[in-house]
C-alpha cells in the first residue's frame, strides 16, 4: 500500500461513525515518511495542528483541542499532528517501540462544536450562533411578508430565521449575508439585477426563471453563494456554491451549509481549517 493509498484509508475511516467509540489505530505502511503522510493527507484535510513534537505533548491540549489522539499512546508517543474533522479528531504521527520508530494514524471521536451543549432538535441557526459565539443584538426587523412579495416566492425558514439572529454581516470574512432592505446588499435588489439577462450565473438561468438560481451570499473572493429554486417548498432548495460557471453543489439547506462550511474539512473551504469562528456586523 502507498502513502496515498494509506491516507484515502484514513479518509474512509473517518467518512464512518465512530460513535463514541475508542480511537482507532492504523499502522502506516513500511517505509511511509511521517511528512509524506502528512503531505498526502493534509490534500484534504488542510494544515494540522501540531500536539506532540520531539517527544513532548502540549501540556494544555484538552479533550476539545485534540487529547484524544495522544492518550493512547502514553509514553511512546514522539511526533503528533492533528485535525479536527466533523465528529472526528485524524491524527498522524511517530511511536517509538522496542523494534524502533513507526509511523501511525489515529481516528478518535470528537464533540462538533456545531451540536455539543445544545439541545437534541436545535435549529441550524442556532448552532451556527454557537459555533460563531455569536451574541444577538437589537436591530432592523424585516418585514419578510413584503420581501416575499416582491420576490413572488416565500424564502426557506432556517434563512429567515439565521437573518433574525444575525442580521448582514459577514461569517469569518468569507461569506457576506444578504438581507432584504440592507444597503447595497439587499437579497431583493440583487435578485433583480441577476434576473435582468445578465447570463451572471451561466450555465444556469437567474430566479425568476424556472429552477433559477438565487442569491443569498457574496464573498471579496469572487465566489457567489445561491440556492437552486424550482422545489415547491423552499426548504428543499439546495445550495450551490461558484464563480465563473463552475459551480458546487450542496444537498442541504443554507444553515447547515454554513455551519458545515466553518467546521467541515471535507466541505474544503480555507475557514473550516480555523480554530475559532465569528460573525461581524455591519448593522453595528
Amino acid at each position: 500500500m502507498e502513502t496515498s493509498e494509506f491516507a484515502a484509508a484514513i479518509r474512509k475511516t473517518t467518512d464512518s461513525s465512530l460513535a463514541g467509540g475508542p480511537p482507532v489505530v492504523l499502522d502506516a505502511p513500511e517505509g511511509t515518511g511521517l511528512e509524506e503522510l502528512l503531505t498526502a493527507v493534509g490534500r484534504w484535510a488542510g494544515a494540522p495542528r501540531n500536539l506532540a513534537m520531539g517527544g513532548f505533548t502540549d501540556p494544555s491540549l484538552a479533550e476539545r483541542t485534540g487529547l484524544p489522539l495522544v492518550e493512547p499512546f502514553g509514553d511512546e508517543l514522539q511526533e503528533m499532528r492533528g485535525w479536527a474533522c466533523e465528529s472526528h479528531w485524524i491524527g498522524c504521527g511517530t511511536v517509538g517501540t522496542a523494534h524502533g520508530t513507526r509511523v501511525v494514524a489515529v481516528i478518535a471521536h470528537r464533540e462538533e462544536p456545531a451540536v455539543v451543549g445544545l439541545p437534541e432538535g436545535a435549529s441550524w441557526a442556532e448552532r451556527l450562533r454557537v459555533v460563531t459565539g455569536w451574541v444577538p443584538v437589537p436591530r432592523r426587523v424585516v418585514d419578510w411578508p413584503a420581501a416575499e412579495a416582491d420576490l413572488g416566492t416565500p424564502l426557506p425558514r432556517d434563512y429567515k430565521e439565521i437573518v433574525d439572529l444575525f442580521g448582514t454581516g459577514t461569517f469569518d470574512d468569507y461569506v457576506d449575508l444578504l438581507v432584504p432592505g440592507a444597503r447595497g446588499m439587499d437579497l431583493v435588489v440583487w435578485a433583480g439585477l441577476a434576473g435582468d439577462g445578465s447570463g451572471l450565473y451561466e450555465p444556469y438561468a437567474a430566479y425568476p426563471a424556472p429552477g433559477g438560481l438565487l442569491r443569498w451570499g457574496s464573498s471579496e473572493q469572487g465566489l457567489d453563494f445561491v440556492w437552486q429554486t424550482g422545489a415547491a417548498d423552499p426548504d428543499d432548495w439546495p445550495v450551490l456554491c461558484g464563480e465563473y460557471g463552475d459551480w458546487r453543489r450542496f444537498d442541504c439547506g443554507l444553515g447547515e451549509f454554513l455551519v458545515r462550511m466553518l467546521t467541515d474539512v471535507r466541505y474544503g473551504f480555507p475557514t473550516s481549517h480555523q480554530r475559532t469562528h465569528y460573525f461581524e456586523s455591519y448593522d453595528l
